[in-house]
């Protein structure tokens, strides 16, 4: 393939999902490791912003993590080079001396809560991260094992909200990993290659590393088509339930400083899986990480909106839940006083 057409693939696919009108005059963060997938990113978008004329700006914004020590102060050198070449502004975060990145789910929760504050410190409307086709192979094919519900199934969202003003955007979700080294081979663009992911000590290495290429060589029915082809049903069957119960959260649910109230009354008589979904949608709308919660917690959850025993319990996030009567709260946080 011309090596035009290579380039003008990847800008395609950006634009098919996420169109250069709906965010050219806005400010966006590029959330930018050094890796592959997000120097692909990068360039694709400022390439699309340079073609219409963008009236936003581009903010490169890379978090070190600080866990692989020289190599990682090298990431963030190399990115902040990037930036300069492509005439953007850079920010870069780090982990306060207190925060311990001791797993995925901490590292992740922090490079997130880096990216929201960049965002709104610099007044963007959009975080732009480059999750590919494969993480969402990857993130499908984690969550079947871990019993995950029909929700979870879905995978990574293209678009969610992080707050009342920012949302994360992942334009190259439908674009293969094969495809970004092609593009970025053709622009003779270079980037930084982090060798700890070639290590299995992390779940999530260990299950791209070694149980993925296991299945394809066992399943040569292309078992990414079939866990994509997953997610996207699962998709449609969540989008109906969403449209169905939320008539419910509304007359149910009421969201505020940190804190959902239910009033369980119109809860009572409700099927599990719609007691369920209401507590998802409130907890989306109340801006909490659904990250840590797993089908177990979701189904404890929905077994206090629904049953008839008062009590508090913890759940993941720093979410307390306590029920009286006929009115479930959850603070993020420690329980209140007069709770």
């Amino acid at each position: 393939m011309p090596q035009r057409a290579r380039l003008i693939m990847l800008q395609d696919a950006i634009q098919a999902v996420w169109p250069t009108n709906t965010w050219r005059s806005c400010h966006v963060v590029v959330a930018v490791s050094g890796g592959a997938d997000s120097v692909a990113l990068l360039r694709g978008l400022a390439e699309l912003h340079r073609r219409t004329s963008g009236s936003g700006e581009l903010i490169v914004a890379h978090f070190n993590h600080g866990l692989r020590g020289e190599h990682s102060d090298g990431d963030q050198s190399w990115v902040a080079q990037l930036a300069q070449t492509l005439n953007l502004r850079g920010e870069f975060g780090q982990p306060a001396e207190s925060e311990q990145l001791d797993t995925e789910q901490s590292a992740r929760d922090a490079r997130y809560a880096f990216l929201l504050n960049t965002a709104e410190r610099c007044g963007a409307r959009y975080i732009a991260t480059a999750h590919t086709a494969d993480d969402q192979v990857e993130t499908v094919l984690m969550r079947v094992l871990r019993g995950s519900g029909i929700d979870g199934l879905t995978g990574i969202p293209r678009v969610r909200s992080l707050s009342a003003s920012v949302s994360v955007v992942r334009p190259l979700l439908a674009v293969r990993r094969e495809e970004i080294e092609s593009y970025l081979q053709q622009l003779d663009q270079p980037y930084r290659t982090d060798a700890s992911n070639h290590e299995s000590h992390f779940t999530r290495n260990w299950l791209r590393n070694e149980l993925l290429p296991a299945i394809r060589e066992r399943l040569p029915s292309d078992p990414d088509r079939s866990l994509l082809r997953l997610a996207e049903q699962a998709n449609q069957w969540s989008e109906l339930l969403e449209s169905i119960v939320a008539p419910l959260v509304e007359q149910t649910v009421r969201v505020e400083n940190h804190r959902l109230q239910f009033n369980l009354t119109l809860l009572a008589d409700q099927p599990a899986i719609v007691v369920q979904q209401v507590a998802r949608q409130a907890w989306r709308a109340a801006g909490w990480p659904e990250q840590g919660m797993g089908m177990a917690d979701w189904e404890r959850l929905s077994t206090a909106i629904s049953g008839a025993e008062a009590g508090k319990f913890q759940l993941p996030g720093h979410v307390q839940v306590a029920r009286e009567a006929q009115t479930l709260e959850l603070f993020r946080g420690g329980f209140p006083e007069n709770c």
